[in-house]
């Protein structure tokens, strides 16, 4: 049992009940997307350097957030590596669940006010 799991059974009546009839612990989950997994493919370095990333619904996400950089970005898309079933954060509501295009560099570029030179514009497919 993750330390997560046990902490929200003695934090939440409900899930303490749940775990004493059933024996059902709170799922983990990954948080996922397109746009978390195409950021993934950087470094927090190459994120950092991604300045004013306008989030729309191009990318998954409703609404026009800017973000100062691709990190802090990242961080709100994925809060940490692991959460649980029963976990909110911002991210989470305003993604379009339906939402399943492959994103690319070139996606990414276009909303970005300033793209690091550094980071070479690679073929599809090609990996980093």
């Amino acid at each position: 049992m993750h330390s997560k799991q046990l902490q929200a059974i003695t934090q939440s009546p409900r899930l303490a009940m749940r775990y004493q009839l059933c024996g059902e612990v709170p799922k983990m989950m990954t948080p996922r997307s397109p746009l978390i997994d195409l950021l993934e493919t950087y470094t927090p370095h190459q994120r950092i350097r991604m300045i004013g990333v306008r989030v729309l619904p191009a990318l998954g996400y409703t609404g026009g957030l800017t973000f100062r950089n691709g990190e802090q970005l990242y961080r709100w898309l994925k809060p940490e590596p692991q959460m649980l079933e029963t976990d909110t954060w911002p991210a989470e509501s305003r993604r379009i669940k339906t939402f399943r295009k492959k994103l690319t560099e070139a996606d990414l570029r276009k909303h970005c006010q300033s793209w690091p030179e550094f980071i070479q514009t690679r073929k599809a497919g090609e990996k980093r």
